[in-house]
């Protein structure tokens, strides 16, 4: 072998050895496409379980602003019902269905609204006029929290619940729709509404299910109050 083919010898050998060095890695890779693709769905991670959606409710339910409204019109009606009971106590309750009346007129509008909505409610779902439906509502209701009260006595209810005309006298229009809104608390209604279980919306405490008679409430008519403004059953539309 001549000097010239034993230097030319090792220079290939270092060129080879460079070029296997060098070359990519996927030339080496002979994993086939198949396997490939398996090893990446094994390692891909799992996708998070969905959270079932809440099973609407079936039968008659309100939207959440229907429930909203008729929470506002038990609260008012509520407003009503001690103004009228415990000033007959005289004392330290006079003046309170006057405290009532104001408030009425303070938050006009927002309570037409919502008297509003529940009508629009009774003309999709009721037979019949709606605006009675709506005076039928408030009527129902002055009656149940008048079957609490003679439950407890009216000394013991007044003394309990007289402070919410005075609390409610001083809230503005957002104070109110705060009130009537808050579902920190289990809030009883006619309905429950569409998007809850109703469970949750429609139980009811003790005192709210108290059955036997019923002893009613005088809600003035119309006719009695328009000198107030309209501010006794309801507002005027």
């Amino acid at each position: 072998m001549t000097r010239a083919r034993l230097l030319a010898a090792p220079l290939l050998s270092i060129a080879l050895a460079a070029a296997a060095v060098s070359a990519p890695a996927f030339a080496a890779d002979k994993t086939t496409p198949a396997k490939k693709a398996a090893a990446s769905k094994k390692a891909a991670p799992e996708k998070a379980a969905k959270t079932p959606k809440p099973a609407k409710v079936s039968g008659p339910c309100y939207s959440p602003a229907e429930f909203d409204a008729e929470q506002a019109i038990r609260y008012h009606t509520r407003l009503m019902v001690i103004g009228l009971t415990c000033q007959q106590l005289g004392g330290n309750y006079e003046g309170l269905y006057v405290r009532y009346k104001k408030f009425t007129l303070a938050h006009k509008a927002q309570i037409i609204a919502w008297e509003d909505s529940l009508i629009a409610h009774y003309r999709k779902t009721a037979k019949g006029n709606p605006n009675r439906a709506l005076d039928t509502l408030r009527t129902h209701l002055a009656n149940e929290m008048s079957q609490h009260i003679a439950a407890v006595s009216t000394d013991i209810y007044c003394a309990q619940h007289a402070d919410m005309l005075a609390q409610a006298e001083l809230m503005s229009d957002a104070d109110v729709v705060k009130t009537v809104t808050n579902d920190a608390v289990v809030r009883v209604s006619e309905l429950p509404r569409c998007d809850l279980p109703p469970p949750v919306m429609t139980a009811a405490t003790a005192g709210d299910r108290i059955t036997g008679p019923t002893p009613a409430v005088a809600i003035p008519t119309a006719a009695a109050t328009k000198d107030a403004g309209g501010a006794a059953s309801g507002a005027s539309h």
